[in-house]
């Protein structure tokens, strides 16, 4: 069920040859599963009221972390698979999706480190676990699923906060005044996903004499337009592995020391 298909290595065209060590991008891409594994349980008991409330926080961020971050593999199998295949379409709208579990992490990040109750700890967990958006006639559920862009909001609250350590007052103003650097990235991605112009790049070109020509091979593509690409791929790994073991440290998590669940991964 949860592969991990290597990525195919290639190397890059033009000036970002030099600027990128793709061995060390293809290993990350590899080595991913490897560097989140620890944290993905099973089995979880979801207690009740009837046990310690710090136990009920738990075995509900337990399990909301568990599946997110199968759900993280499972996107990044898609992707790597798409980039093998130079399928960018489905590339794409697998990122903008694997761009949201890290916006996840970081809410659970400022949520855990930011309040003391665990009644509106639990509550928040629950809807980031159980909420949808409403759908017109369609089936939803009762629980309304948190905005995703309040999501991005508070991961980047957090990864400012990161950014201030060790950093004078004004240091940390100038930052915390900076560009929403992973909201950003995510908007980016967007336009790549969607039916946009930077969507169609891949498929197209819009020559001089106004002719417009589908594309044969998108070995051109994968190989100068890395920056394109890639960047949000890498990134989102990087903060998904640092959020999981910022989570793991929080007092009220503990590495989960409350709970018995063993891990899903065994190798």
């Amino acid at each position: 069920m949860f592969n991990n298909t290597k990525i195919n290595r290639y190397e890059l065209h033009g000036g970002m040859k030099d600027k990128v060590d793709v061995l060390n991008d293809f290993n990350q891409i590899d080595n991913f599963k490897d560097s989140i594994k620890k944290y993905i349980y099973t089995d979880i008991i979801l207690t009740n009221r009837s046990e310690l409330i710090e136990k009920a926080f738990q075995s509900r961020l337990q399990i909301l972390q568990s599946e997110t971050l199968l759900r993280a593999l499972m996107l990044k199998e898609g992707m790597v698979v798409a980039l093998n295949n130079n399928n960018f379409p489905s590339y794409y709208a697998a990122l903008k999706s694997f761009l949201e579990i890290p916006a996840v992490l970081g809410y659970v990040t400022d949520l855990i480190y930011n309040n003391k109750d665990y009644e509106k700890i639990i509550l928040d967990i629950n809807r980031l676990h159980m909420g949808n958006r409403e759908a017109g006639s369609f089936p939803t559920g009762n629980v309304k699923a948190i905005n995703i862009l309040t999501l991005f909001e508070k991961l980047d609250r957090v990864f400012k906060d990161i950014g201030c350590s060790e950093k004078t007052k004004e240091e940390c103003e100038k930052i915390k005044a900076g560009e929403n650097i992973l909201t950003s990235i995510y908007a980016d991605i967007c336009n790549f996903g969607h039916t946009n112009f930077n969507a169609n790049m891949c498929i197209g070109i819009l020559h001089s004499n106004s002719t417009w020509e589908a594309k044969k091979d998108l070995t051109g593509y994968k190989k100068e337009l890395w920056s394109f690409y890639m960047v949000g791929f890498l990134i989102g790994m990087d903060i998904i592995s640092m959020l999981c073991a910022t989570i793991s440290r929080n007092e009220k998590v503990d590495g989960f020391n409350l709970m018995n669940s063993p891990h899903y991964f065994n190798d």
